[in-house]
């Protein structure tokens, strides 16, 4: 029988990535940047919370690495270029946007994957990690606005 978690973190990894045709390349191209900005964002946060013990994943598909990969390659990356090709250049539909994709994963998403296994909070509240996503959202809008200030320059 396949384990729970290994299942989940592979449908984590490879199901968001099914919708990437219905993006289109032009907008994938152009978020590309963003999302893997972002990508290293909180896999930077990921090593300062696995040393202060904020949250532990518990990776199914990559146990000997402390980041959740399938998350953070999947999931995360995906809904980051979906974001921004469905709300970028209107900064409240895009802040909007967030405050209720984080609230909804933060809040539901979460004790869902806590309950089969794969990720929990420990010294971090989940009401401060929804902060700090937020926070992390508006920065990352203001860099995609600069990448695309630096690309139209250069044209």
């Amino acid at each position: 029988m396949i384990d729970k978690r290994k299942a989940l973190s592979f449908c984590t990894l490879v199901i968001p990535w099914l919708s990437t045709p219905l993006m289109g390349k032009k907008s994938f191209v152009r978020f590309l940047p963003i999302a893997t900005f972002v990508g290293y964002v909180f896999s930077f946060l990921s090593e300062i919370a696995d040393r202060n013990k904020w949250w532990k994943v518990k990776n199914a598909l990559f146990p000997k690495y402390r980041l959740d990969f399938s998350y953070l390659l999947g999931l995360f990356f995906i809904v980051t270029i979906w974001i921004f090709k469905l709300t970028y250049r209107n900064f409240f539909k895009y802040l909007i946007t967030n405050i209720v994709v984080d609230y909804f994963f933060i809040f539901y998403i979460v004790k869902f994957f806590t309950k089969v296994g794969v990720f929990e909070f420990k010294k971090m509240r989940p009401k401060h990690f929804y902060i700090l996503s937020v926070v992390t959202a508006i920065v990352i809008y203001f860099y995609q606005s600069i990448v695309e200030r630096t690309i139209v320059n250069e044209n």
